[in-house]
């Protein structure tokens, strides 16, 4: 484990890590988040792997966490599930843009991963998953 505090990370990678996030990712929990990712891109992690099986919703502070990661350099790759909906605040934020890319299972998520990890290519360099 990289961290120690309520959303446990998994490394996967020197530079790739898995965190899983369950229940409502709202106010506080989700101002946590943010600052796990923060933590995580200090760490020299640049991709993130977010494990959002057990997530039931999502609020605007949830989405800002997010792009608060994404702003400072992490690569997110979200697994929801197939009947997972985001409501129109996370969709009008045009994130995939940005560097996050949804995934339906954790393995396809962690072959992207670890495709991405494997390949060499500088982070700087890549721009689609």
């Amino acid at each position: 484990m990289l961290g120690q505090n309520v959303f446990p990370v998994v490394a996967l990678a020197p530079n790739a890590a898995r965190v899983t996030v369950s229940g409502k990712l709202r106010g506080r929990h989700a101002r946590q988040l943010g600052a796990e990712l923060l933590r995580l891109a200090d760490e020299g992690i640049t991709r993130v792997v977010l494990d959002l099986r057990e997530l039931s919703s999502i609020d605007s502070l949830g989405t800002y966490a997010l792009e608060e990661g994404l702003d400072h350099g992490v690569r997110l790759h979200l697994v929801v599930p197939p009947t997972f909906r985001f409501d129109r605040f996370f969709s009008s934020r045009a994130l995939s843009r940005r560097g996050l890319r949804v995934h339906r299972t954790l393995e396809q998520a962690l072959a992207a991963v670890r495709d991405i990890v494997d390949s060499g290519i500088s982070e700087g360099v890549l721009a689609l998953v």
